[in-house]
């Protein structure tokens, strides 16, 4: 492991690889008009997706704990049975990584996450997000000016946007999957002997690569399919299955990252309110004019309906 680590020193003192929110209104259109060229119908006012993943560990040390401030309890995901640390991120159209946050146990909510960000805090500034722009996440965001999330049980008009939506949305589920996929290292515990603080350095720079092979590559969504010995030593220590990429049948050298291989397993722990209330939710609730209402009503009436969904048995 030492010449692992002597690679993410590497990775992160390259300023190049540097991960950072655009923060000029010119970098904030460029990102808008990419995620447009995604829309079926031209939603033009996204500047990036956001989402929450559960980056998997052993049981924190208690020196660990002390140091952070939160028990081991805090650490373990009850809803995906497992050990770790919410992960916050955004990313672009073309699945690369704008910000990375890695801060809290995996037992706090991807609301409570992202408001006590420094990026939340940037949004909140007047001036900082070009006017109209603004995050799409899902339900477990607030809806605000600068963050747009679906409807609850919605029906009519309001499902249709939460199809168009998602369109959007979604990026950041693929961007997840494909950093999983490309580093078999994320579909496992790390190991006992590493600290919290070296997995959050180690994650990091693991997103700082994802991006460069995006970067580097007429086609960056390809990845390399997993070496046998590599997958038989996931399995063994207890990682996920990732069917389609483990497969050894040498049907397919490289493969790309579709919506249904969707990481169920690490996505989604974050969709709870046990660490805040309802009203925390509220803030913006009688605001009229916001992007969420925006899109709504451009969709209602340019009559744009989502496609038509077949009745399950």
């Amino acid at each position: 492991m030492v010449s692992f680590w002597h690679i993410i020193d590497a990775i992160h003192k390259s300023p190049q690889l540097d991960i950072q929110f655009p923060t000029s209104h010119e970098e904030q259109e460029k990102v808008a008009k990419e995620f447009q060229s995604k829309s079926s119908i031209d939603i033009s006012c996204c500047v990036g997706a956001i989402d929450g993943i559960l980056i998997w560990i052993h049981k924190p040390s208690d020196s660990d704990c002390d140091m952070l401030g939160f028990g081991q309890t805090k650490f373990f995901c009850g809803r995906k049975k497992k050990f770790g640390l919410n992960m916050q991120a955004v990313c672009d159209a073309k699945r690369r990584f704008l910000w990375v946050d890695i801060r809290y146990p995996g037992t706090k909510s991807d609301f409570f996450a992202f408001d006590q960000s420094s990026l939340k805090e940037k949004l909140e500034q007047p001036g900082f997000l070009h006017s109209g722009l603004c995050l799409f996440g899902d339900a477990a965001y607030a809806n605000s000016p600068y963050m747009c999330s679906p409807f609850r049980s919605a029906t009519g008009t309001q499902d249709d946007f939460n199809f168009f939506q998602s369109q959007l949305r979604i990026t950041i589920e693929c961007a997840f999957g494909m950093l999983v996929h490309r580093f078999g290292i994320l579909r496992k515990a790390f190991q006992v002997n590493v600290t919290v603080s070296k997995t959050n350095t180690a994650v990091l720079a693991l997103c700082k690569l994802h991006n460069f092979c995006i970067q580097s590559s007429n086609c960056g969504d390809d990845i390399v399919a997993s070496d046998v010995r590599d997958t038989s030593n996931i399995m063994m220590e207890g990682g996920l299955v990732l069917p389609r990429i483990d497969r050894d049948d040498g049907s397919e050298n490289r493969w790309r990252y579709e919506v249904e291989d969707r990481l169920d397993t690490l996505l989604d722990g974050g969709q709870h309110m046990d660490d805040h209330l309802d009203a925390d939710r509220r803030r913006y609730r009688y605001r009229n004019e916001l992007p969420r209402q925006s899109i709504h009503d451009y969709i209602a009436s340019n009559e744009f309906r989502r496609p038509y969904r077949r009745a399950t048995r």
